[in-house]
């Protein structure tokens, strides 16, 4: 890969990591903190236990949400933040999605299941040159 090539790759992560990391930064500040007209962590935990599944869960996938999203947009041990999205989404997909089919428009799967594959490739292809705290580099190499 020439120069040119490894800096255009660089700023293609660091787009992919920005739009994700966004994403769950902002519905984690919903769960979390109520904010943008969020349920806020009781709410959300509330939530979670009509589901079946215990309110600490609940609480715990909200603030791995929020975690994350800080991590993947200043590129802090990104791999890491984007491995704590992977079981918020599946759990979201199997529990609340599944069941409505593909498309968002029906509350399906499809939005939570791209963000899944999204948070897979920043794992595969690391968080790019314009990173904060990359402690995985050297596994790369």
């Amino acid at each position: 890969m020439n120069n040119r090539q490894a800096v255009l790759q660089s700023y293609a992560l660091l787009l992919v990591r920005l739009v994700v990391g966004s994403v769950f930064l902002l519905h984690g500040a919903q769960k979390v903190f109520g904010l943008f007209g969020g349920p806020g962590l009781d709410g959300f935990g509330s939530y979670i236990a009509s589901l079946g599944l215990p309110v600490t869960l609940g609480h715990l996938a909200a603030i791995f949400e929020l975690v994350a999203g800080i991590m993947l947009v200043f590129g802090i041990a990104t791999e890491l933040g984007a491995l704590m999205t992977i079981p918020v989404m599946k759990v979201a997909i199997y529990l609340v999605h599944w069941s409505n089919g593909y498309f968002i428009q029906n509350q399906g799967y499809e939005y939570a299941l791209n963000l899944l594959l999204l948070a897979a490739a920043i794992i595969i292809g690391g968080p790019g040159a314009h990173a904060l705290w990359d402690p995985f580099a050297k596994w790369r190499k």
